[in-house]
Formats: C-alpha cells, structure tokens, sequence
C-alpha cells in the first residue's frame, strides 16, 4: 500500500495515474477544498490531512509500506513557510516509523542550487536564496539526517529539473495562452533542464521499489531546450502559428516571475550517475513533452480562459 502525500498537485496528479498504472494500490492526501478527479479516477482512496496534526497523519499512514512525499505547504512568509515545511515533514517520518513503512521517497527540486549555478551534479553545493528554495533544502537536510540516525524506513531523495508537461500550470498554460492570442513573448534564458511530470513519476516509482541505500540523492531530468525552443515546440504541436518575442522594457509576459527567474537561470544537470544507480531512462524528449501539452489541450481546450 501507498500513501501519496500530495497527490492532488500538478506533479501528484501524474504521480497518481502511473502508480494505478502499474498495478500499485494507493491512498492519497488532500487539504480542505483539493480537487480530488485524478484521484478519484485512478482508484485512490482520498484523505484529508493537515500535516501539522500527527494524529491525522497516523490515520493516514495505517497499512501503508511506501510514503511518496510531494507536499509543499506555502504560507505567506519565509519564517512560517520554514516552519511549515520542516513540521509537516517531521511528522511524515515519525508516523512512517511508527506504522514500519520501508521506503520514504521525497520529491525535491533543482531550486536547491539557487539560480546562480550553470551545470550540476548530486554532489554539487546547495545555495537556496528565497523562501520556497531554503525550505526545500532543509527538507532535504532533515531528510538526510533522519536517513544517518534510523534504519527505517529508507529515505531517498527526488530532485527534478523543471516540471513540464500536460497540467503544467507555470509554463505550458502561459505559453498555450499567448500562442492562442499570436503573440509569445518568451523570457530569455539558455539551454535548461525540464523533466515531464510522468518521468519523474517514474524514478519515484523505481526509487521506492529497488533496494537502494538510504540517504541517497538522485538527479532527474527528460530533456534539455531553450525557453523558445519549448514554446515553438508546443506551437507547432497544437498546429499554431505565433510571433515570437524577446522580452523588452515595455513588454508583458503572461509567464509568473518565479517560472522566470528559473528559465533565467538555465540550470543544467549532469545525470548519468543518478540514472545508472535509479535504473531510471527518460520516456519524454522535448517533442513527446509538447505533444503531450497539446493533447491536454485539444482534449480540454477550455483550460486557457482566463479566470
């Protein structure tokens, strides 16, 4: 039995079909007012959690062997969004360890290496600078440490390039926006990593299923391209022809400042170590990733209207 601890998220919702996929039995956490069709769809038994109540996560936690961990709690401020984050994952351990889970897998991202860097690697230094990067890195550090002191269950981590697929509501939906209006103004940036939603699905899968070491870290990536070369990909793959625009002083860009600042920083990762260790092999390349975008729109055309 599985518990997927954010299930009803972009990334979760993809992590939901695959384990169905496969065969796994699941149950899924969800806050108060969550979208709960993904779930729902795939045969995943839904629970309301509040990650600050042990109680409720021990509920939660009954008969389960694998914890899948993509919670991310975001307050409004950097000292209660640390708190938050490092709470509700303190009481996911200790509630796996009381119910004798074995695996521990968390979903962490590049983010960790701040956007200064160019080219990295799982041994590579940690330089969070905002709130949603240091929380994050001190997940991983507790994680880590949990990891050195305990047993079980066998904690591994997740850090993903940049999420990009159907569902995706930071990059493909803005970009899916200014192709319908003919006009994309892409942010600039170099070559960068991305990973589909599906891939890293995928390497949690592998990571919860093999016999691998507690503590470790793996890097997952699908592909790499530029910001324009994403953009124009999903163009063509809708069968859309747009203007496409460097960003200037005057110019508006539907993309949120936190997606940009990340294109910005074209942070590429070195992975073959992580790949060979996870078992892991990417199933998306850059066509399949916008082909994907595409299918999610053409199925659901009606998710680029504005609110």
């Amino acid at each position: 039995m599985n518990l997927i601890v954010g299930g009803t998220g972009f990334i979760g919702g993809h992590l939901v079909e695959y384990l169905f996929q496969q065969g796994e039995i699941s149950k899924g956490t969800f806050r108060k007012g969550a979208h709960l069709k993904t779930m729902d769809t795939n045969g995943v038994q839904g629970i309301e959690v509040d990650l600050s109540d042990h109680h409720s996560i021990h509920d939660a936690m009954e008969g389960v062997d694998a914890v899948y961990n993509l919670a991310s709690p975001m307050p409004y401020t950097e000292s209660d969004f640390m708190s938050a984050s490092a709470e509700g994952l303190l009481n996911l351990l200790e509630a796996a360890t009381e119910v004798k889970a074995k695996r521990f897998v968390h979903l962490s991202t590049l983010d960790v290496y701040g956007f200064g860097a160019a080219r990295v690697d799982a041994s590579g230094p940690l330089h969070p600078a905002g709130a949603y990067q240091k929380a994050k890195a001190e997940a991983e550090r507790l994680l880590l440490e949990f990891a050195r002191r305990n047993a079980a269950p066998k904690v591994m981590v997740i850090r993903a390039a940049k999420a990009f697929g159907s569902r995706d509501p930071s990059l493909a939906l803005p970009f899916l926006r200014m192709i319908e209006r003919g006009e994309v103004t892409v942010p600039r940036g170099g070559s960068m990593s991305y990973s589909h939603p599906r891939d890293i699905a995928q390497a949690m899968y592998r990571a919860a299923q093999g016999d691998l070491r507690s503590g470790a870290v793996y890097l997952v990536k699908s592909f790499d391209a530029t910001p324009e070369a994403l953009a124009k990909g999903v163009a063509s793959a809708v069968g859309k022809t747009a203007e496409f625009k460097k960003p200037g002083l005057l110019s508006g860009m539907a993309i949120a400042k936190y997606a940009s600042e990340q294109l910005k920083a074209s942070l590429t990762i070195d992975v073959q170590a992580s790949w060979a260790e996870l078992g892991y092999s990417p199933q998306y390349g850059l066509q399949a990733a916008c082909d994907d975008v595409a299918a999610w729109y053409k199925k659901e055309p009606w998710v680029t209207e504005s609110a």
